[in-house]
């Protein structure tokens, strides 16, 4: 079965990375396909190389990007709910005329077709809030 993934809560104030990660690795082990992992709305936050867990605390962005090369996942990042919330990569960091860019290097941006194409490509798509 071809999965696509929908990740919409925050890095800190959801279970929705966390849950999504430990789903997509489950997939994995039993054989499923995951054409894509879509961040959006507050979901962005996980893409961001700025965040510093705590020693005891999970990495998101690290175990994404990880993931992410060890399956050959794409990792998309909504560009409209990015720059809202400042998950910029060095493109949008010199449109913007920003000091940093903060896009952790294993995710991409593009827009909401990203989502729809990768919908009409699988056979579910699952959401985490």
């Amino acid at each position: 079965m071809k999965l696509n993934i929908l990740v919409s809560g925050g890095l800190h104030d959801s279970q929705a990375g966390y849950s999504a990660w430990e789903f997509c690795r489950a997939a994995l082990a039993q054989g499923h396909d995951i054409t894509q992992v879509f961040f959006y709305q507050q979901g962005v936050s996980q893409a961001t190389q700025l965040a510093v867990p705590l020693t005891d605390e999970f990495d998101a962005t690290e175990a994404w990007a990880t993931l992410s090369s060890e399956a050959d996942i794409p990792l998309v990042v909504c560009v409209s709910a990015a720059e809202r919330r400042g998950v910029l990569n060095e493109e949008q960091r010199l449109e913007a005329e920003k000091a940093v860019s903060n896009l952790h290097a294993g995710f991409e941006i593009a827009g909401l077709g990203s989502l729809h194409e990768a919908s009409l490509a699988s056979d579910r798509t699952v959401s985490f809030r």
